[in-house]
């Protein structure tokens, strides 16, 4: 018989980041974690001698991962954000939107009870840079706090809009990797315009257009003032590239141009989203607001 196991390979985050949200959340515990250019696979099940190709990819993906490995995964709880998956695929999706920044899974190998299985994700590009949302010292709290608030108020992520445009996020973080800025600045923006037209519905305001719909979304959301000016221009700028990317298949902006609003619609959609779930405070937002403006 073929032993249970679930061990996921997620690049681009230090075990250390991962060890101590697990920790301060203590909300994925049944998931033991290791440094993957540590760990022997020999030394654990699941290795299979006959097929070389795949030991050899793994043990390649292993030294630019952290592993984490669940031992019991029928004890292991069942995502609340995607379906059909498991816990861990919400931990890396909040962790995603927390510090902006993509964490892909590189692989997923199953131990069933019927064999064994593989499932290969895309191998993605490291970034460089701070572009957090939530502070590091707030991030276990984050994760405990959203998923506790997701937990007790399943209907949510379909009513607020935040589940069709977590989906969306998703492909904008991946299309960093795959796909030129005109498709990740297009995905962000209809990130945005998903949450900002539920919005608009769910208050019954009368604003037409889906520009206009964003704009009085965030200035409801409170990004005013003096500090925020800046938004005007990028969602301007992103509403047409929005519109060439999709319609046009083309960007009009230069170069420098799209590479700045690129970096302030990510970090902008990342806060709204993140504030979904917990507000942060003014001091962080003004550092954030400060941040973008300096792309």
């Amino acid at each position: 018989m073929t032993e249970l196991f679930v061990r996921c390979y997620i690049g681009n985050i230090s075990l250390s980041t991962l060890r101590s949200v697990q920790r301060e959340s203590g909300k994925f515990d049944e998931w033991e974690l290791f440094q993957g250019s540590k760990f022997d696979r020999k030394q654990h099940y699941g290795y299979k001698k006959h097929l070389d190709q795949d030991e050899l990819l793994l043990d390649g993906l292993a030294k630019r991962s952290v592993i984490a490995e669940a031992k019991q995964p029928e004890r292991v709880k069942l995502s609340l954000i995607w379906k059909k998956v498991l816990d861990l695929a919400d931990v890396i999706t909040l962790l995603s939107l927390a510090r902006a920044c993509h964490y892909p899974t590189l692989a997923v190998e199953r131990g069933k009870e019927n064999g064994y299985s593989i499932a290969w994700g895309v191998m993605t590009r490291e970034e460089a840079g701070n572009r957090d949302i939530v502070s590091i010292s707030n991030l276990g709290k984050f994760i405990s706090e959203a998923l506790t608030y997701i937990e007790n108020n399943s209907s949510w992520l379909i009513e607020s809009g935040f589940n069709p445009s977590i989906f969306w996020y998703q492909q904008a973080q991946q299309a960093y990797s795959t796909a030129p800025t005109i498709m990740e600045i297009a995905l962000y923006w209809v990130s945005l315009e998903i949450v900002a037209s539920i919005y608009i519905k769910n208050s019954k305001i009368n604003a037409s257009g889906k520009e206009q719909k964003v704009r009085r979304f965030l200035k409801d959301r409170g990004y005013t003032g003096q500090q925020w000016r800046f938004l005007s221009k990028v969602i301007r700028d992103c509403y047409a590239i929005r519109n060439n990317a999709f319609h046009e298949g083309i960007g009009t902006l230069p170069p420098e141009v799209m590479l700045t609003r690129r970096g302030q619609i990510r970090e902008l959609v990342s806060l709204v989203l993140v504030e979904m779930l917990q507000e942060q405070s003014q001091a962080r937002k003004r550092e954030i607001a400060t941040r973008m403006q300096n792309y």
